[in-house]
């Protein structure tokens, strides 16, 4: 879902500079925009569900829900930029909608990221727990091959 926002993110900046140097191209843009919030959306509905309590997954929803709204209103302002390409108020507008659709998914990566507090620290302590288990197997390793042995006669097949 973090891939995806951030395609979004590259696609409003590619907006951006195609509507000072070739309008004509913000149609195919619009289009990959629409298809990757699809995605966003489709992807949101379980990151939302399995959020580590309810307001998170709201909060996510609402976020997501909000992005919507910034790229609908973004791509209606491509369409009247190719419309009329040489119109400056319209290039204005599509620069303010690009700048909103951004501030947006800031705001999606954001409740993402509290979302996944909780993932994030079982990623650690699993990561923690194989580094003592690696160490436990070389110990045992040089044990078995007698390199840990005491000087007396005494082996690690006795204490084992």
């Amino acid at each position: 879902m973090v891939k995806t926002a951030k395609a979004i993110a590259v696609t409003v900046q590619e907006m951006v500079t195609k509507s000072a140097t070739n309008p004509d191209e913000l149609g195919i843009l619009a289009n990959q925009l629409t298809n990757d919030y699809g995605q966003l959306a489709q992807e949101a509905k379980p990151a939302a569900l399995t959020a580590e309590n309810e307001e998170i997954g709201s909060h996510i929803k609402c976020r997501v829900q909000e992005l919507g709204h910034s790229c609908a209103a973004l791509v209606t302002k491509a369409g009247a930029l190719q419309c009329s390409p040489s119109d400056a108020y319209t290039k204005k507008e599509l620069i303010e909608s690009a700048r909103k659709v951004s501030e947006k998914v800031s705001h999606v990566l954001a409740a993402l990221q509290a979302g996944n507090c909780g993932t994030q620290a079982c990623i650690t302590a699993a990561s923690a727990v194989s580094g003592i288990i690696a160490d436990l197997d070389t110990t045992i390793m040089f044990a078995m091959a007698g390199t840990l042995n005491r000087e007396n006669s005494e082996t690690f097949a006795d204490h084992r």
